[in-house]
């Protein structure tokens, strides 16, 4: 028995110790691969030098980070500060530097409400509620003939959400934004006023200022509050609004404007507010104005917008 035990003894050393070379095998190859992979890793250096500094500062260059718009802020306080019946905002998204006019002053905002709601609506839909392809119906209280077509539609008509949303805020149509309303809880909008810093809000008379309506645009575009595939397509559609006699009207043609106009020709109610998308220098403007006719308030935008625009583009060091 014990010369058995001899003969077999080598062999099961010998199968052993093939499996410990091939673990160590293996094991050196992951460290070399391990070593490889760190020598080649993008460099993120969070724990450099410069870890208490904005880490989005990497994401611009230099001469884009424009903190200084004093002469601007000098040009627009010297021609409107004076005036109660307007507002202006400014923020310069890329370093956050702003320019406030008269930013206690209150306006009904008109349309731009439209926003929320349809943020309320992508919320819906980002949790699984509704799809952007649901139909809602129309209903003889929802038609409106101010803003838009849909009211011509015979009632029973079925349109797709996505649609719905569309004309609300392309084409501004009342009609639209009330079938949406209409199919909102209002604890539903309430919630996108709260999240963004407006609670309280809907409990107020509905006006606004300039620099107060700003935390919704920037809401979109942070997409701070909706997925990045709801706020890239109401983007999108403020993009495609085809008014273009009011902040618009202030830069190239070529340059997108995702905004949202409101108009209340009974109150003399005329604003304007959107994210200009200037190559590498982004900013938010709005223009609110009140007591004012259509004209005079289309002037004052062109004005304000023309300044801004060329002063953003053109500021050198």
């Amino acid at each position: 028995m014990s010369h058995k035990n001899k003969n077999i003894n080598p062999e099961i050393k010998k199968s052993k110790n093939i499996w410990l070379y091939l673990v160590l095998s293996l094991l050196l190859l992951s460290n070399i691969i391990l070593v490889i992979f760190y020598l080649n890793r993008p460099k993120i250096n969070l724990n450099d030098n410069f870890k208490l500094l904005n880490p989005a500062r990497k994401l611009f260059a230099q001469k884009d980070m424009i903190v200084n718009f004093q002469p601007l802020r000098d040009y627009l306080n010297n021609k409107y500060e004076k005036d109660p019946n307007m507002s202006v905002y400014f923020e310069y998204l890329s370093t956050g530097g702003n320019i406030v006019i008269n930013k206690d002053a209150q306006f009904y905002p008109a349309s731009l409400l439209k926003i929320p709601v349809a943020m309320a609506v992508a919320r819906k839909i980002d949790k699984g509620e509704w799809r952007w392809d649901n139909k809602l119906v129309l209903m003889a209280g929802d038609k409106d003939e101010k803003f838009g077509t849909l009211y011509k539609e015979p009632t029973g008509s079925v349109f797709t959400i996505e649609e719905l949303v569309r004309r609300s805020l392309v084409d501004s149509d009342n009609t639209a934004h009330f079938i949406l309303l209409r199919n909102l809880e209002l604890k539903e909008i309430d919630d996108v006023y709260s999240y963004i810093g407006l609670d309280g809000f809907l409990d107020t008379d509905g006006r606004i200022s300039a620099k107060r309506y700003s935390v919704v645009l920037r809401a979109l575009y942070n997409a701070s509050f909706l997925s990045d595939d709801s706020s890239q397509k109401l983007i999108s559609f403020l993009s495609d609004e085809p008014f273009v006699d009011y902040l618009k009207s202030g830069f190239d043609k070529d340059i997108r404007f995702a905004h949202k106009i409101g108009i209340d020709t009974d109150k003399k109610i005329y604003v304007d507010s959107g994210i200009v998308y200037l190559k590498d220098r982004p900013y938010i403007l709005i223009v609110m104005t009140k007591e004012k006719s259509e004209s005079e308030a289309k002037s004052i935008m062109q004005d304000i917008s023309k300044n801004v625009f060329n002063y953003v583009k053109n500021y050198k060091e």
